[in-house]
C-alpha cells in the first residue's frame, strides 16, 4: 500500500519524495532546484476577458476588392456575438484573426500573407474584470504600437513594441501575469540534440479557439492538451510535474549526447593508440641497432614518466575542481534559497499578525457601522465581521518554522561538505604541481649531464614522449553517474505528485464529464448516454449503445463536443474557484462542416442561453447568415455582410 500523503502541501510532497528516495528533504530540494523544478503552489487568478471594441484602417489591394479600409465595431459585451455574411470569403475569419492577433501578439496564420500589408492600424479594447485595456497597433506591417491601461479618460502605457517579437512578448507577459498562468516547458530532440521548448501565452491562448474541424479536444496542440486541461481546470502541482518530466527528458538527452561523444572520443583514441604503438615499435627497432647510452637515459625516461603522470594528475584534478565548484555553487544556491524561505516565512508571519489584529468598525465600501452585537457574534463564531467568511485555523507556525530551520541547517551542512571537497582537490592539485615541477627539474638536470648525445638520444626522447602519450591515452574514461541519482529522484517526484493530485483531478473530471454530456445534448448531439473525460484528455463516450471516442466522431460532433468540453471546464473551474480560463471563445465557420440545420440551431440556441449560466462568457461565432443565429443575436452583437458586400 502506498505511504504517500493525501495532503497537497509542498512540505508533505517533498517529505514523501525524500523518504522514498532515501535522501534528505534538503538534498531532494537541491536536486529539483538544480533541474528547474520548484514545488511552489500556483494561485488561481480567475479573471474574465471581454472584447469591447475592434477598429482598423488600411487599403485593400488587388482586383475588384481594391479600396480603402475603415472598420469599427464597438459597444461589445458578454454573450453571443455573430459575424455573418451571405457568401463565403467576405472577411469573417479575418475579423477573428485580427482579434486573435491583438490578444496573442503573434500573427501566425491569423492574417493571410496576401493581406499582411493591407492593414495600416489596428485598435482593440478589452476588459479584464472591470479594468479596461487597449491594444493600439499604430503600424500593422512592422508591427509597432502600445498596450494601454485605460482609467476613465486617462491612458497609461503598459508596454510598447516595435517588432513582431516585441508584440508577442508584450502580450505574453501581460496575460501570463494577469491570468496567473505558467510557462509549460517540454523537452524535445531536434537534429539529434535535446532542447527545451517553452510554451507560453501564444500556445495557451489556444484554449479560446474553436476551429470547424477540431483534431484536439482542448486547446490546439495535441502534445499540450493534458497539461493545458489540468492548468485551466486548476489541478494543483501540474506545473511542477511538467517541469519534472521536462527535466527527465533533458537528462535522457544529455546522457545520450554524452555517451555519443564518449564513443566518438574512444574511436579517436583507439586510432591514435594504434598509430603510437606502430611508431613505438619502429623506434625500438631503430634503438636496438644503437649501443646503450647508459644509466642517465634510464633516469631520464623515469623522470619524464613522472612528469607525464604528474601532468595527468594535475589535469584530472583541475577538471574535477570545476565539477566540484559547480556542486558548491548549487549547494550555496540551495542554502541561500532555504534561508530566504525562512526569512519569507518570518516576514509573512509578522504580516499576518498585523492583519489579524485589525478590528474594523464599519464596512470599507458602504460605511455601514457594525454594532456591538454583530462584532461580538462574529468574534465568538470566528468569522470576518465584514464579509462573514469563516476564519481558517492556522497551521502551527512553530512546526513550519522548525522545518524551514532544519532545511537551512541541512543546506549549510551540504555547503560545508562541498567546501571540504574543494580543499581536498586543491591540495591534490598543489601536490601534482609540485611533483611535476620536481620531475621537470630532474629531466633538465639529466639532459644537462648528457653533454655528448649520441644518435640514440633523439630517438629515445621521441620514444619517451610517445610512450607517455600512449599511457595517457590508455587511461580509461571514468564517466560521472551523478545524473543517474537525479533521474531516480525525478521519477519518484513525478509518481508521488501525480498520485497526490489524482483524487482531486478525478473528482473534477467526473464533474466536468457530467456537464459535457448535458451541454452536448443541449447542442444537438443525440443518443449520448455517458461521457468520460479522462486524465489523458481523451474523451470516451457511449452513443446509441456503442462506445466511441472524440477522434471517431464526425467534424460537426467534434466541434460541438469541443465547445461543450471547454465550457464545462470553465464552469467547473469557476464554481470551485480554481479556473484560469478568461471566458472568451472564438468559434470559426461553425456551419462549415456537415452539421444539419436542426443541430446547427440547437448549438446556436445553447450558446445563446449561456448568459444565464455563465454571464461573463463572451462567444464570437463566424458563420454564413442563418435565421437561427439572427433569431438569437441582434443590434451591436451582429456584423453582417449582405449579398455580395464585404464585412470590411
Amino acid at each position: 500500500m502506498s505511504e504517500e500523503p493525501k495532503s497537497l502541501d509542498a512540505t508533505s510532497l517533498l517529505g514523501a519524495i525524500a523518504k522514498k528516495a532515501g535522501r534528505s528533504v534538503a538534498e531532494v530540494r537541491s536536486v529539483l532546484a538544480g533541474h528547474g523544478v520548484d514545488y511552489k503552489p500556483s494561485i488561481a487568478i480567475p479573471k474574465h476577458l471581454c472584447i469591447r471594441s475592434l477598429a482598423f484602417t488600411g487599403e485593400k489591394k488587388g482586383g475588384k476588392v481594391s479600396g480603402p479600409i475603415k472598420f469599427e465595431w464597438k459597444d461589445l459585451k458578454p454573450g453571443l456575438m455573430a459575424i455573418l455574411s451571405d457568401r463565403n470569403f467576405r472577411g469573417k475569419t479575418t475579423l477573428l484573426g485580427l482579434m486573435r492577433w491583438c490578444l496573442r501578439g503573434r500573427r501566425g496564420e491569423d492574417i493571410p500573407d496576401v493581406m499582411v500589408d493591407w492593414f495600416h492600424t489596428v485598435n482593440m479594447s478589452f476588459t479584464l474584470d472591470s479594468q479596461t485595456y487597449e491594444v493600439d497597433i499604430s503600424d500593422a506591417v512592422t508591427p509597432s504600437g502600445t498596450l494601454w491601461r485605460i482609467d476613465g479618460a486617462t491612458r497609461h502605457s503598459q508596454a510598447t513594441f516595435a517588432s513582431a517579437e516585441d508584440f508577442e512578448s508584450v502580450m505574453s507577459d501581460f496575460f501570463m501575469g494577469q491570468l496567473g498562468l505558467q510557462v509549460m516547458v517540454t523537452h524535445i530532440v531536434r537534429e539529434e540534440k535535446g532542447i527545451d521548448q517553452p510554451h507560453d501565452w501564444p500556445w495557451l491562448a489556444g484554449a479560446m479557439m474553436i476551429d470547424p474541424s477540431p483534431k484536439v479536444l482542448f486547446g490546439t496542440n495535441q502534445n499540450l492538451r493534458v497539461r493545458m486541461m489540468q492548468m485551466y481546470l486548476g489541478v494543483p502541482w501540474t506545473n511542477a510535474t511538467n517541469d519534472v518530466m521536462a527535466a527527465q527528458g533533458r537528462i535522457t538527452s544529455e546522457t545520450r549526447e554524452a555517451k555519443a561523444e564518449v564513443d566518438r572520443d574512444r574511436d579517436r583514441r583507439k586510432s591514435r593508440i594504434e598509430e603510437l604503438e606502430t611508431d613505438i615499435g619502429k623506434l625500438r627497432k631503430a634503438l636496438e641497432k644503437i649501443p646503450v647510452a647508459g644509466d642517465l637515459r634510464v633516469k631520464l625516461r623515469t623522470a619524464n614518466r613522472e612528469f607525464a603522470a604528474a601532468e595527468a594528475r594535475l589535469r584530472a584534478g583541475l577538471q574535477n575542481l570545476n565539477l566540484i565548484n559547480e556542486d558548491l555553487d548549487a549547494a550555496n544556491e540551495a542554502y541561500t534559497h532555504a534561508r530566504r524561505e525562512l526569512q519569507d516565512f518570518k516576514d509573512c508571519r509578522v504580516a499576518k499578525r498585523v492583519f489579524r489584529s485589525l478590528d474594523p468598525v464599519c464596512c470599507p465600501r458602504c460605511d455601514e457601522i457594525f454594532d456591538e452585537e454583530r462584532r461580538q457574534e462574529t468574534r465568538s463564531d470566528h468569522i470576518c465581521v465584514v464579509c462573514r467568511t469563516e476564519e481558517e485555523p492556522e497551521i502551527d507556525p512553530a512546526v513550519l518554522e522548525a522545518g524551514l530551520k532544519d532545511a537551512v541547517a541541512a543546506a549549510d551542512t551540504v555547503v560545508k561538505a562541498q567546501k571540504k571537497r574543494v580543499d581536498a582537490v586543491n591540495k591534490a592539485i598543489a601536490d601534482a604541481r609540485g611533483d611535476r615541477k620536481k620531475a621537470e627539474a630532474d629531466s633538465r638536470r639529466i639532459e644537462a649531464d648528457l653533454v655528448k648525445p649520441t644518435d640514440a638520444y633523439p630517438l629515445e626522447l621521441e620514444l619517451i614522449q610517445k610512450q607517455a602519450r600512449l599511457e595517457e591515452l590508455s587511461i580509461k574514461d571514468v564517466t560521472a553517474s551523478e545524473t543517474k541519482g537525479d533521474q531516480a529522484i525525478l521519477r519518484i517526484a513525478e509518481n508521488i505528485t501525480k498520485e497526490a493530485y489524482k483524487p482531486l483531478q478525478d473528482d473534477l473530471l467526473k464533474e466536468v464529464s457530467d456537464l459535457i454530456r448535458d451541454y452536448a445534448v443541449r447542442f444537438g448531439v443525440e443518443n449520448v448516454e455517458t461521457v468520460d473525460l479522462q486524465g489523458s484528455a481523451n474523451l470516451i463516450l457511449t452513443k446509441g449503445g456503442h462506445s466511441t471516442s472524440f477522434s471517431r466522431l464526425t467534424d460537426g460532433e467534434r466541434a460541438r463536443f469541443k465547445v461543450a468540453t471547454t465550457l464545462a471546464i470553465i464552469k467547473v473551474a469557476e464554481r470551485r474557484g480554481l479556473g484560469r480560463h478568461p471566458g472568451l471563445l472564438l468559434i470559426d465557420s461553425i456551419g462549415a462542416n456537415e452539421m444539419v440545420g436542426q443541430d446547427y440551431a440547437s448549438l446556436i440556441a445553447g450558446l445563446a442561453q449561456l448568459a444565464d449560466e455563465l454571464p461573463h462568457i463572451q462567444v464570437f461565432v463566424a458563420a454564413i447568415n442563418n435565421d437561427t443565429i439572427r433569431g438569437h443575436v441582434s443590434g451591436q452583437q451582429v456584423r453582417y455582410a449582405e449579398g455580395d458586400t464585404y464585412l470590411w
